[in-house]
């Protein structure tokens, strides 16, 4: 007979079965969205045409309060970000920066953008990149505030689906991080009292000058290029170009299908 731990652990494990199950769907839509798609150094710029291009970032306006998660000087003209709360006594390994850091617990993530654009085929061409913040109904950083008992809580990994952790969304190369209170004049705080140093923002950024990969479909307004996304194809970016976005997915594929054949295999030993 099953007992009563064995029916909860039964539970939790199913839970991250599907979770990674998810993940591996998610990741594998992200593959196909971009199979066969290198990127055109002369793309057909047609409204509807869904295009790949890869070219130098031009800014026309940074994103805000991009100088102060970035450092001054940065002209980042969009990026995502992640609000989180520090876990006292917790290390975790940050991959994007190569250390250990003190934990974080993730609340809330989105997008922010000024005007952004990459240069292609002798023009330049505009980037979408708020629809990635709606896809994932993601608030606005002004939407945030800080110290809210309700709106600050940090959920399970395996109820979450921030635009932070999206596979079409894979920025490396521009880390930036600032304590909520250097951007008080963005986000709202619960209660003046509320200590805005254990409360951080990390970005990964997207800076003027740097090389982007972008998949998606062109929306043409006024004879002005914009590459947006769709539900039919949705909108890809990348630092690392075409080759290393793809190989990232190729690389987490595997890890995400081991989760759910793992779970299953628990949950049978479970079960016997």
């Amino acid at each position: 007979m099953v007992s009563v731990g064995e029916v909860v652990i039964g539970v939790l494990v199913g839970a991250v079965g599907l979770w990674g199950a998810s993940r591996l769907a998610t990741t594998v839509r992200a593959y196909l969205a971009v199979r066969g798609a290198a990127p055109d150094s002369a793309p057909a710029l047609r409204d509807g045409e869904s295009i790949a291009v890869e070219g130098t970032v031009v800014v026309e306006e940074p994103a805000v309060a991009a100088d102060r998660i970035f450092g001054d000087g940065s002209e980042v003209g969009g990026y995502v970000w992640r609000a989180g709360f520090l876990d006292r006594g917790r290390y975790t390994y940050d991959t994007d920066r190569g250390e250990f850091r003190q934990g974080r617990s993730t609340f809330a993530s989105g997008v922010e953008a000024g005007r952004i654009g990459v240069t292609t085929g002798g023009r330049d061409v505009s980037v979408d990149l708020p629809w990635l913040g709606e896809a994932y109904d993601a608030p606005a950083l002004s939407d945030l505030e800080v110290g809210d008992p309700k709106s600050n809580t940090s959920l399970p990994f395996v109820l979450t689906r921030y635009v932070w952790d999206s596979p079409y969304v894979d920025l490396n190369r521009t880390i930036g991080e600032c304590s909520a209170g250097r951007v008080l004049d963005v986000v709202e705080l619960y209660r003046d009292d509320v200590v805005t140093d254990d409360f951080r923002i990390d970005a990964r950024g997207v800076p003027a000058g740097g090389r982007l990969f972008v998949r998606g479909e062109v929306r043409v307004v006024d004879g002005d290029p914009t590459v947006t996304g769709t539900d039919a194809t949705p909108l890809v970016i990348s630092d690392r170009g075409y080759e290393g976005f793809v190989r990232g997915l190729l690389w987490r594929s595997p890890v995400y299908a081991a989760i759910p054949i793992v779970a299953a295999g628990l949950i049978a030993w479970l079960v016997m």
